[in-house]
Formats: structure tokens, C-alpha cells, sequence
């Protein structure tokens, strides 16, 4: 590879810190990235991710990727709960294949080309975490054992049209082998693979030795596997200069669809994507209060199926429904609940106006 092989071979977390989450604007802005954005008005997704995974790696082998753009909101947020060096920043967002391969291979660099490494997204909401470090350490132990790619499946609860899927085969030790992968499928078609119970939802983690990523990497993307054997070494202008060099796809694409080594593991938790305000309620739903999912300073009245938001005003929301209402202080945004993915049509329309303050 290149990197310097120290340490003892064991297992570290990637954490995955990107995405400007515009479906959740005005919460999620270019300085306060969806990563940072709290469920609960408190703890930020990312603190989330850290606090289940740490009980099953400790914060000195947990690492987080972010932009440079990004830097130094991520460098507040992480105070205390890693060491700082172990703050990974990208020149700029190029895709996940391209952001597992450097920190992976910075990660490498410090602990070893043998350390099984967790790559996990910074922005799922996960419950409960007990079953989330079941799995991930089901994960750690098939990816140590079979030299693979472990993939986290997470059976369907429907048939969702935005989601991957996973076919899965034979048993493998605490697995399976996967048989393919099919990238978010028409309705009926959905449909035809929850019925058929061999399909899982894939949730965006992938464990794997980073002596096994580099191979898959030399076999699927060279041009990438000889970038990660120096990026590591490189600083400033000459990181930037390399890293804008590479244009790669999301490392699905890239690696995991086209390596025959790669494996699943069922998840032991639930799992929401959260990409957008509909995410959170689909996250939030059992909990709902007379219908209604509602944050911080809010009443609603004769309403229903409403997610709500408030910030230091109070919101009084009465005889609406199919509403989301989210306020910060500076930004009001009121839209149907049903059409929340087009919020990320906001923040270009903000940009169109020069209204840049509000991105």
C-alpha cells in the first residue's frame, strides 16, 4: 500500500461526515452541515454515532472524514469526544469511494494496514445502539475471518423506492454472501423483493481490513488504489492538487457491486436514513403525540400528521395537517409534509437571489 504499517492489527471506526443535507433546511445549513443537526434539539446525529460506537471502539481509534469547508464547524463539535488529530479533512467532497480511500489510508498510517476498519455514515438515526454494536462487532469478526467486505443489510419494513438493496445467498459464518445489489427500484419491483425476503436495505456501512480495501481497489479502481498509497503523505496544496485529480462514484458503485468478496450481516437495530424532514417523521412516528411529531417550543391543536420545530417563539399550529413548520430564529419554512424532498429546492433558490446569508 504504500503506508507504514503500525500497531497492533484490531479495529477502528471511519465515520463519514459529509453531505450538506439541503432536504433539511433551514436546520441544516453550509456551516452547521446535516451531521450537526439534533433529533432531539440537543445531540447533534454525529455525537450519536460516536456515543454507540464508542462502548465498542474506544475514541482513540474513531475517526471523522469531513470537507475543508466544513472544518472548523466539525473541529467545535468534536471537542472532547476525539482526539483532535484524529479529525480527517478532505481538500473537498469527492465521493465516498474517494473518502474511504484516504481515511483509510490515514488511518493506516497511524494503526496499520491489517486494522479492520468500520466505515459508518455520520447522519443515521439508529435504534437502539446495543443492537448497532452487535452488528458492527458481528461485522469486525467476518471481515477479520474471510479477508471480505462486510455490508450492513437491514430488513425491509416496506417497499421503499429511494433505498438500496442487497440480494443475499448462502450462510458465510455469522453472514451471508451477497448475490447482488439492486440501486433503488421501481415500486412493483420493490414490492416483488420485500416479498421475496431475500432482499435487505443497505445501510451505508462496510467493515473491511484496509489491506482488503486496497486490494479491491487495485482490482476495481487502480487509478484510485495508486492515489491511496500516497495521499496519506501529502499536505496542503499538493493534497488538493492530487485530490481534484480523482472523480470517482459512491464506493457502492465503485467496489461493492462489483467485488465477489463481499458479505452482509442482518442488523440487530433499526435504521432510518433521515434524508429529509420526512425521514425524521417516518424516525419519530411512534412517538408522535395526537399525531403529531413536535420539537421544542410548539402547541398544536385540531391538527394532525404535522412535524413541527420551534425555536425560542412559540409556535401554535391549529386545524392544519400533512404540514412540516420548522423555525430558527432567522428562517421560518412551512411545506407540505408530502413534498419535503423538494426542500432541497430551496437553498438554490436562495443562491439564485444572492440570499447567501441563509444557506
Amino acid at each position: 500500500m504504500g503506508v507504514r504499517a503500525t500497531g497492533k492489527p484490531g479495529a477502528a471506526a471511519l465515520i463519514i461526515a459529509g453531505g450538506r443535507g439541503t432536504r433539511f433546511w433551514p436546520e441544516s445549513r453550509a456551516g452547521r452541515p446535516k451531521p450537526l443537526f439534533a433529533i432531539d434539539g440537543k445531540t447533534s446525529l454525529l455525537e450519536e454515532t460516536i456515543a454507540r460506537t464508542r462502548p465498542l471502539i474506544p475514541k482513540e481509534r474513531i475517526f471523522v472524514l469531513v470537507a475543508a469547508d466544513q472544518r472548523a464547524a466539525f473541529r467545535r463539535a468534536l471537542r472532547g469526544l476525539i482526539p483532535p488529530r484524529n479529525l480527517i479533512v478532505e481538500p473537498a467532497g469527492r465521493g465516498t469511494a474517494v473518502a474511504i480511500a484516504y481515511g483509510g489510508a490515514v488511518i493506516a498510517r497511524r494503526l496499520g494496514a491489517q486494522t479492520v476498519v468500520a466505515v459508518i455514515p455520520a447522519d443515521h438515526y439508529v435504534t437502539p445502539a446495543t443492537g448497532f454494536r452487535a452488528t458492527v462487532a458481528s461485522a469486525i469478526a467476518l471481515a477479520a475471518a474471510d479477508d471480505a467486505i462486510v455490508v450492513v443489510g437491514v430488513t425491509p419494513t416496506r417497499p421503499e423506492t429511494g433505498y438500496g438493496y442487497q440480494q443475499i445467498g448462502r450462510a458465510v459464518g455469522a453472514g451471508f454472501k451477497v448475490e447482488r445489489f439492486v440501486e433503488k427500484p421501481a415500486l412493483a419491483r420493490a414490492r416483488q423483493m420485500v416479498k421475496s425476503g431475500k432482499f435487505l436495505w443497505n445501510a451505508g456501512i462496510f467493515v473491511m481490513r484496509i489491506s482488503t480495501l486496497a486490494r479491491e481497489l487495485a482490482e476495481h479502481a487502480p487509478r484510485l488504489a495508486t492515489a491511496m498509497s500516497t495521499l496519506a503523505t501529502r499536505r496542503g496544496p499538493e493534497l488538493s492538487r492530487a485530490y481534484a485529480k480523482l472523480d470517482f462514484d459512491s464506493f457502492d458503485r465503485v467496489v461493492a457491486e462489483k467485488s465477489s468478496r463481499v458479505l452482509s450481516v442482518q442488523a440487530r437495530f433499526r435504521w432510518f436514513d433521515v434524508g429529509s424532514w420526512e425521514g425524521l417523521w417516518e424516525a419519530l412516528g411512534d412517538a408522535a403525540q395526537a399525531g403529531n411529531v413536535t420539537i421544542g417550543n410548539v402547541i398544536a391543536l385540531d391538527t394532525s400528521g404535522v412535524i413541527a420545530r420551534g425555536g425560542k417563539r412559540l409556535m401554535v399550529l391549529l386545524g392544519v395537517s400533512d404540514l412540516v413548520a420548522v423555525d430558527t430564529g432567522d428562517a421560518i419554512l412551512i411545506a407540505r409534509r408530502s413534498q419535503s424532498q423538494e426542500v432541497r429546492r430551496v437553498p438554490e433558490e436562495l443562491a439564485r437571489r444572492g440570499l447567501t446569508r441563509y444557506l
